[in-house]
């Protein structure tokens, strides 16, 4: 798997992984050192990518390999970003508690629009929707949807300012 150099196609790669668990393909796609293969093994845990996004290391989903996540196209992903769309205490008692399963587990799609850029640690929570040509600023934690056009930072992630669409073309 680490030898990605030596694979002459996608194909090859997915051949290779096919015994292999999703828990570990997960693992694989945050830590191979290659882009590229990252998002083969991230395809392969029902997580979408678009054409031309770039993937650095670290990146951790958290989606019960359920298809939640939607990245658009020409998405750049900073190291050590962690998106989560399922999130529930695991073995803890705490879903016993009145209230706890209705408010505070959650599970639901988040979508990254085309052309944005994640800062390094961003953590993006449950239903968040990102628009097109965002950036979000390193250590940021996005609560809620943001707007096209859009840089954002912080915790919870507040609007800064709003970039002007100077691309030639949409």
């Amino acid at each position: 798997m680490f030898d990605y150099m030596d694979y002459n196609s996608e194909e090859a790669v997915i051949n290779d992984c096919k015994s292999l668990s999703p828990k570990l393909l997960r693992w694989l796609a945050s830590n191979h050192p290659d882009n590229r293969t990252r998002k083969t093994f991230l395809n392969l845990t029902n997580v979408r990518i678009g054409e031309g996004t770039v993937i650095n290391a670290g990146f951790v989903v958290s989606d019960d390999y359920l298809p939640l996540l939607t990245i658009g196209d020409r998405v750049a992903i900073s190291p050590n970003v962690t998106v989560i769309c399922a999130s529930s205490p695991n073995n803890s008692k705490l879903p016993e508690i009145k209230g706890v399963p209705e408010k505070y587990i959650k599970s639901s799609p988040v979508s990254i629009g085309d052309d944005t850029w994640l800062g390094a640690g961003v953590i993006i929570l449950p239903g968040v929707h990102i628009g097109k040509s965002c950036i979000v600023g390193a250590g940021a934690v996005v609560t809620k949807n943001v707007e096209n056009y859009s840089v954002v930072a912080g915790n919870p992630a507040q609007n800064l300012r709003t970039i002007r669409n100077n691309m030639s073309s949409n």
